[in-house]
């Protein structure tokens, strides 16, 4: 699924699929991809994260059988695709996500945070 981002005659085009984690940073966010890619977009976090949820809604309506929402907002500062996160410490602070090539990703959030990412992801 394609976010599309809209802003001063140009589009930025977010891949889900290929989605590891959003980095806030001040008014512009930071996607990072499974592939090691990672650029800078000019809308600030909170934007971003309203057009995922709109392009999420809008798949949901095309297909009621398409993936749930995978890509959440944690804290702040970044929002992570739950399909990556392999490992959560709230003793050392960490979520570690994996990338296509087998590379960890360390995140370091403050423990009430972690401790809701495990209670939102533990079945």
């Amino acid at each position: 699924m394609k976010i599309y981002l809209t802003a001063y005659n140009e589009l930025f085009i977010i891949d889900s699929e290929q989605l590891l984690y959003l980095e806030a940073d001040d008014h512009y966010t930071i996607v990072n991809y499974t592939s090691g890619a990672k650029f800078m977009v000019p809308f600030g976090l909170s934007r971003v994260e309203a057009a995922i949820s709109d392009a999420f809604s809008a798949e949901t309506e095309r297909n009621p059988k398409a993936q749930s929402r995978y890509i959440i907002r944690v804290g702040r500062k970044f929002m992570l695709n739950m399909n990556r996160i392999f490992h959560i410490s709230t003793m050392k602070q960490v979520v570690v996500l994996v990338d296509d090539h087998g590379e960890n990703h360390s995140l370091h959030l403050p423990k009430p945070i972690l401790r809701t990412l495990i209670d939102t992801l533990s079945p």
